[in-house]
């Protein structure tokens, strides 16, 4: 997290409150799997994700890292009320309670998660949309493994509608974009740089959390 802690308790304190399932989720999360529960996309940039895809009159949203849910249920919460969330995710136990939680939730019915490896399960959506079996979506989100990035990305591009969104998140890497020192470091930067020199797209760098990079999609 980026932003001084009393700040961002200001911000969550002045937003909208999660739903009952997303801060139950919150609390499941910490507790099973405590380690890596900061992965989780929390209060605030869950709300930001809803507002997006609301904003949006989106109808379908497509995830790159469902993680336990929170992410794939905030997304579901702004879309239209036929939309749907595709998520993908390769990890069996984190999904797990992700279906435990969406299952609780009025707006679960509208995610479907496609379990195994992104970078080849991404093919086959890219095939659909491009065939016209799918539609193409509305919005993405990557929020999985950062050395992926680029590839999701790309995958992105050709799976978003024009003038859709594709929203990035983790872009500020706790800071350590700013003076890479570390391999992960340099991967961010890297993509970051990469993003800004696309003149497909449209970009704004948020510090929200730890980052978010909104993307849209002008050809």
């Amino acid at each position: 997290m980026i932003t001084e802690e009393r700040i961002e308790e200001y911000c969550r304190n002045h937003s909208s409150e999660p739903t009952e399932v997303q801060n139950a989720l919150i609390s499941e999360t910490r507790k099973k799997i405590p380690n890596v529960a900061h992965m989780q996309v929390g209060h605030l940039e869950g709300k930001f994700l809803t507002s997006i895809a609301f904003l949006m009159n989106a109808k379908n949203a497509l995830e790159f890292g469902t993680f336990t849910g929170y992410s794939a249920l905030a997304l579901a919460e702004g879309l239209s009320s036929d939309g749907q969330v595709t998520t993908l995710d390769r990890d069996p136990v984190a999904t797990t309670i992700a279906r435990e939680y969406w299952a609780k939730s009025p707006v679960g019915k509208k995610i479907e998660l496609i379990l195994g490896d992104a970078h080849k399960t991404v093919e086959t959506l890219v095939s659909e949309v491009e065939s016209g079996k799918r539609e193409a979506f509305d919005l993405a989100f990557i929020d999985a493994d950062k050395s992926g990035y680029p590839v999701y990305f790309e995958a992105a591009m050709k799976l978003v509608r024009l003038g859709g969104a594709i929203l990035v998140d983790n872009v500020l890497w706790s800071g350590g974009v700013l003076e890479p020192s570390d391999e992960s470091d340099h991967v961010m930067h890297a993509f970051n740089t990469k993003i800004k020199n696309d003149s497909r797209v449209e970009k704004v760098m948020l510090p929200i959390r730890d980052g978010i990079l909104l993307i849209t999609k002008r050809r």
